[in-house]
């Protein structure tokens, strides 16, 4: 099961716990184990259903009753050791945390142990991570991924002043992450919400390909002409989908070619197929072509890199069309052939002997492969 954060109107704590909730985490649940971690006097939850822009999605509140001192990292570590939580949601939970409190600190010009957070110190900050990582738990999915984030712009107050938006700790979380912003002049990802993607999904990408199964809502607080809302997907992986991946090599040794088509093969690849072109400069290469299927994409990617000498590889999503295929045992003179019957809507359109019987044959009888083939088929 994959879950998908579409992150078009950014994401906040709260938002992230509210989306979670609305996708299928149940509310009772999600409440006892709250209480594993033992401040329960210090905060008061509200769970509600809320409006935006037509769009019905759950609101998360958490107040404070009483903050009765600002925790640093080591702090809530400590706290979330001591807890009654499982053993996952201790580890999920204290990720996150290690990511947003690292870039606090780099913020601050500080180490991690010195560093003082009002934001990452807070209540709220401590049952928004938490509660992620008690959702998380509970859904279980196979794989996170995240679209591109939308930041928002302008200016945001906090503790520290005024500061820029995306603030500097969300710049430092999203490194390496495509961000954007829109017209709106407000904070859409805080640090937290930056940390949360960060510590959870695997890929940022542009867009989703799945089976939905559910979906779920997270209201912001601010109202904006556009549905300030963090939106979560949870569906299943389509295992007929497939993918393209090129790369183009010029200074490799062609020897290595036919090695690394046999450890694609092994790794899950479909199809390797090499095209001599001619690059810049107008020297000689080989485009390698592989098409495999999502989930054995990562692998193939890496044994790529691994094997090859390139820097980069292309990627495109295809939709591939396939026939229905058997496989029939057949009695010949030569003994027993295996034939490939590939059919169209039902109807047999194309039937062919398994070349490496054919070869076996040929070899077995000293005969021409190109004989064998031709009274193989005579018999069928």
């Amino acid at each position: 099961m994959i879950l998908y954060f579409d992150c078009f109107s950014g994401i906040s704590g709260d938002m992230a716990v509210g989306a979670l909730l609305d996708v299928g985490v149940p509310k009772d649940y999600f409440l006892e184990n709250l209480k594993k971690l033992n401040i329960d006097d210090e905060y008061e939850i509200e769970i509600k259903k809320s409006i935006k822009n037509g769009i019905e999605g759950t609101d998360f509140y958490v107040y404070i009753k009483e903050q009765k001192h600002e925790r640093h990292y080591v702090d809530i570590v400590k706290l979330i050791d001591e807890s009654s939580l499982n053993d996952n949601i201790k580890r999920i939970s204290k990720k996150i945390f290690k990511i947003l409190a690292e870039a606090e600190a780099k913020v601050h010009g500080q180490n991690i142990e010195e560093v003082h957070f009002h934001e990452v110190g807070a209540v709220d900050s401590i049952i928004d991570i938490v509660g992620v990582a008690i959702c998380i738990d509970y859904l279980k999915p196979d794989k996170i991924i995240s679209s591109y984030v939308n930041t928002g712009s302008g200016f945001v107050k906090c503790q520290h002043g005024i500061l820029p938006v995306p603030a500097p700790a969300t710049l430092n979380i999203l490194k390496d992450v495509y961000i954007y912003s829109d017209e709106r002049k407000f904070e859409l990802t805080t640090p937290t919400g930056a940390a949360i993607l960060k510590g959870l999904c695997s890929e940022f990408v542009e867009g989703f390909n799945m089976k939905v199964k559910a979906v779920g809502y997270g209201c912001g607080k601010i109202n904006s002409e556009k549905p300030n809302v963090l939106r979560v997907v949870l569906g299943e992986e389509n295992k007929d989908d497939v993918v393209l991946l090129e790369t183009t090599i010029d200074d490799m040794n062609p020897q290595i070619y036919g090695y690394v088509m046999d450890k694609l093969f092994e790794v899950g690849a479909l199809d390797v197929y090499f095209t001599p072109v001619y690059m810049k400069k107008n020297r000689p290469g080989i485009v390698m072509s592989v098409i495999t299927k999502v989930e054995d994409e990562e692998n193939i990617v890496e044994t790529i890199f691994k094997e090859t000498t390139t820097i980069g590889i292309r990627r495109f999503d295809i939709k591939r069309y396939e026939l229905q295929r058997q496989i029939e045992k057949v009695n010949t003179n030569f003994g027993t052939v295996k034939f490939k019957i590939s059919k169209y809507k039902g109807e047999v359109v194309n039937i062919s002997p398994e070349f490496e019987d054919l070869k076996k044959i040929a070899k077995e009888n000293n005969l021409p492969l190109k004989e064998v083939y031709s009274k193989i088929q005579l018999e069928k």
